[in-house]
C-alpha cells in the first residue's frame, strides 16, 4: 500500500515538472519575440505617373499579300520552255513557262483556210440572193458556216495563248514546280506569285467596339519574327454586318510592307488603336499583385515615427501594354509604391528603401 502511493507521488512530481518546464519555455519565447527587433524589407519603389494612354482592341490574325495567287495551267501540255527562276521578281505579263503547242498551230492553220473558204461561199450566196438566184436558206446556212469557223480560230488563238503562262501581275515568283518535258494537266500549279509591296490582315472584334472604329483607324501589330518591332497600318473595311453565331464583326487592315518584311501567312497581334486618354494613373505591372480577392499594390508611407511602411491598396487594373499597367483605386500620382520585393511583404510592414526606379516604357498605347 505505501509503494502505491509512493509511485502515485513520483508520477505527480514529474507531470509537474514537464508542465513548469512548459510554462517556462513559452514565457521565454514570448519574451524573445517581444524584444526582437522588428524585420525590415529591403524593396525597390517607383512613383505613380499620371500620363496620357491610348487603349487598344486586342485581336490575332493572319497576313496575306494584297495580290497572291498560286499560277497553275489553265490548259494541259508538255512543258517547252521555263521562263523565270525560284524567288525572282517579275512584273506583269512575265511568260514563266511555255507548253507545246506544234497541234494547236496546225489546227489554227487549217481553221483559218475554213474561214476564207466560209467567207468567200458567203459573198458567193449574199451576190446570189440579190437576184433571187439562191434561197434565204441556203445564204443564212453560209453565213452561220462562216461564224463557227471564225468562233474556231478564237478558240485556237486563245488555246495557244493560255499554253504561255504568264505573271498576272508584279511580285516575287516561289518555287518552280515544273521541268522541262513535263506533261502537266489542266490546274496543276506552276509557282506562287506573291505582291509584297503590301499586306492585308482580316481580323474580328466584339461587336460592342463597332462605334469605337472606323476606316483610316491606326492599327499595330506585332509578328514572332521581329518580336522588338511594332507594324503600323490603317483599318481599311469593316464588314456590314455582324456574325450570328459568334458575335463578332470582321475587319480588315492594310500594312506597307516596303522593305519586305512581312510576308504572307504569318500569324500577328493586332491592336486596333483607340483614342487616347489623359491623366490615366500608370505604374509598373509588376507592382501589382494578382489574387482571387482583388489586386492590390503596396504603397510606402511613414508611420507615426517617419518610419517607411508598406500599406496594401485594392486597386482595378484597367489596361495593360508591355510592363505598365493602367489602374484605379486609392492611389495618387506620385505616391511611392513597391515594384520590386512585394512577395515578402504584407499589410504594414517595415521597408526600407534599396532603389528608386522610374517607368521606362512607352505609356502612349495600351491593351483593352
Amino acid at each position: 500500500m505505501k509503494r502505491g502511493v509512493v509511485v502515485v507521488s513520483g508520477v505527480a512530481v514529474a507531470l509537474a515538472g514537464l508542465f513548469g518546464f512548459a510554462m517556462f519555455k513559452e514565457r521565454a519565447v514570448n519574451a524573445y519575440l517581444k524584444n526582437r527587433p522588428e524585420p525590415v524589407v529591403s524593396v525597390d519603389v517607383v512613383k505613380v505617373e499620371a500620363r496620357s494612354w491610348a487603349r487598344a482592341i486586342p485581336a490575332t490574325g493572319r497576313l496575306e499579300a494584297v495580290n497572291g495567287v498560286d499560277v497553275a495551267a489553265e490548259v494541259a501540255g508538255r512543258v517547252v520552255a521555263i521562263g523565270f527562276t525560284s524567288g525572282q521578281a517579275v512584273t506583269a505579263g512575265t511568260s514563266l513557262a511555255r507548253l507545246d503547242t506544234d497541234v494547236e498551230r496546225a489546227q489554227l492553220q487549217s481553221a483559218r483556210a475554213q474561214v476564207r473558204l466560209s467567207k468567200l461561199t458567203a459573198e458567193r450566196y449574199r451576190s446570189l440572193r440579190r437576184t433571187d438566184a439562191a434561197s434565204q436558206a441556203k445564204l443564212d446556212e453560209a453565213e452561220a458556216n462562216l461564224s463557227m469557223s471564225e468562233a474556231e480560230v478564237s478558240r485556237l488563238e486563245r488555246t495557244i495563248e493560255k499554253k504561255d503562262i504568264k505573271a498576272p501581275f508584279a511580285g516575287v515568283l516561289g518555287i518552280n514546280r515544273l521541268d522541262i518535258g513535263q506533261y502537266v494537266t489542266a490546274g496543276a500549279q506552276v509557282t506562287t506569285l506573291q505582291d509584297l509591296s503590301a499586306m492585308l490582315m482580316d481580323f474580328s472584334v466584339s461587336q460592342k467596339y463597332l462605334p469605337q472604329i472606323s476606316v483610316g483607324q491606326a492599327v499595330e501589330i506585332t509578328v514572332d519574327a521581329y518580336p522588338e518591332r511594332t507594324f503600323s497600318g490603317r483599318l481599311s473595311a469593316i464588314e456590314p454586318k455582324v456574325d450570328q453565331a459568334s458575335g463578332l464583326i470582321a475587319v480588315q487592315a492594310s500594312f506597307p510592307n516596303a522593305d519586305g518584311l512581312l510576308r504572307p501567312g504569318m500569324y500577328a497581334k493586332v491592336r486596333a488603336v483607340l483614342p487616347v486618354e489623359e491623366n490615366r494613373l500608370v505604374v509598373p505591372q509588376t507592382a501589382v499583385s494578382y489574387s482571387l480577392y482583388g489586386d492590390f499594390i503596396y504603397v510606402v508611407r511613414p508611420d507615426d515615427k517617419g518610419e517607411p511602411r508598406a500599406h496594401q491598396v485594392v486597386v482595378k487594373v484597367i489596361d495593360r501594354h508591355d510592363n505598365l499597367a493602367q489602374i484605379e483605386g486609392g492611389v495618387k500620382a506620385g505616391e511611392e509604391i513597391v515594384s520590386s520585393g512585394a512577395v515578402r511583404l504584407s499589410n504594414g510592414s517595415k521597408v526600407k528603401v534599396a532603389e528608386k526606379t522610374v517607368l521606362r516604357s512607352k505609356p502612349d498605347v495600351g491593351l483593352d
